[in-house]
């Protein structure tokens, strides 16, 4: 909490994926969070919710300020603010080892959001990371390179 609230104080955008999943997570204060970015069971477990729609709905609802990204492994991610929705495909691959995706997706997803990039653009090219990611085996040696997933 110490973090959200400094860092709030000197304005800076603040994104949050809440993984591992905690108790601690339904104490803090979305208000102050600009990203949440998280997979269907995190999202389950903060909102209460089953359904992905109803997952963004709850959150949206309670914290019209976020920008939700919410992962849904073989159904591909959804953005959703209170302005818009973007849906993306997942890109089919033989899935060899699952470790790498989310820190793969993440990363990917808010290099390019930092770099101004089109949030439907960053959705797009963080999950084709993620899938390349998870059709190789390990961790760190699973996640490709920019050029592999624009190439």
């Amino acid at each position: 909490m110490y973090l959200i609230n400094a860092a709030h104080k000197k304005g800076l955008t603040i994104a949050l994926n809440p993984s591992p999943i905690s108790k601690s997570i339904k104490n803090l204060d979305f208000s102050k969070i600009d990203y949440l970015i998280l997979n269907e069971i995190e999202g389950q477990d903060i909102s209460g919710e089953k359904s992905p729609s109803k997952i963004l709905g709850y959150l949206l609802s309670n914290y019209s300020n976020l920008k939700v990204v919410l992962t849904l492994g073989t159904n591909g991610a959804v953005y959703r603010d209170n302005v818009q929705e973007y849906k993306q495909e997942a890109y089919k691959v033989k899935v060899k080892d699952t470790t790498a995706a989310g820190d793969t997706f993440l990363g990917y997803f808010l290099s390019l959001v930092s770099q101004k990039s089109d949030i439907k653009l960053a959705l797009s090219v963080a999950t084709k990371a993620a899938s390349f990611a998870v059709s190789r085996k390990g961790s760190s040696s699973s996640i490709p390179v920019l050029a592999e997933v624009l190439g």
